[in-house]
């Protein structure tokens, strides 16, 4: 999966970004955590304990809780984009550079 790729959706990309960005604070054990992200359709989902009705964000949505589950998150809270507007602009140019790739596929399916 590429972050460049035509069907990648903005949403995808938050959710890889929170998926990750958990990966990376258990691996590196940076427990309590306070999660906090400018999705706010992310945050509300993970706070809510409800599932995306998109088939692909469903699938996303059950992998971080699954693995947000395995760690001690005291909060989720959401960040307004406007506040962070280096991260954003950072993030935008990311996804659209051709050169920019995550694998992804390998780890989803051994997920699942």
């Amino acid at each position: 999966m590429a972050y460049g790729q035509a069907s990648t959706t903005n949403n995808t990309a938050e959710y890889w970004g929170l998926i990750n960005g958990l990966r990376y604070a258990k691996a590196h054990q940076c427990q309590p955590l306070h999660v906090v992200g400018d999705s706010a359709m992310i945050i509300r989902q993970q706070q809510l304990h409800y599932s995306p009705k998109n088939r692909r964000l469903a699938s996303m949505y059950h992998w971080s809780k699954r693995l947000a589950d395995t760690m001690a998150i005291r909060s989720w809270s959401h960040h307004y984009r406007s506040f962070n507007k280096m991260a954003d602009k950072a993030a935008n140019r990311a996804m659209d550079s051709i050169g920019f790739r995550l694998i992804a596929e390998k780890e989803q399916s051994s997920q699942a």
